[in-house]
């Protein structure tokens, strides 16, 4: 009976409010996050996985999965290939197409 009583105390004991006051530590303000796709139009927007070739094992190793996009800036015309990972989003393939390349 008695391990009862200590059961009842606890679970009672949880709802009390203790009135302790909880403040930030630190102050954050909000920045603007940008991409810098900001001033481009995407050409295509695909899923897709990247691969490297390793010259030592003689294989290809997966370099990361995520989107693909093809990007045209709206001023100069240049087009670039982008591909973010997928979860966290990082850079792992952005080139700029040359002039021999036609998209």
């Amino acid at each position: 009976m008695a391990s009862n009583d200590r059961q009842e105390e606890a679970v009672a004991g949880d709802d009390e409010d203790t009135g302790a006051q909880i403040a930030p530590i630190v102050t954050l303000s909000e920045v603007a996050v940008t991409t810098g796709e900001e001033e481009e139009d995407a050409l295509l927007d695909l899923k897709a996985k990247l691969y490297r070739f390793d010259k030592d094992g003689n294989q290809w190793k997966e370099r990361g999965t995520g989107s693909v996009k093809l990007l045209k800036h709206r001023e100069t015309g240049k087009v670039r290939l982008v591909m973010r990972q997928a979860k966290t989003l990082k850079i792992c393939a952005n080139h700029l197409g040359g002039p021999l390349v036609v998209f």
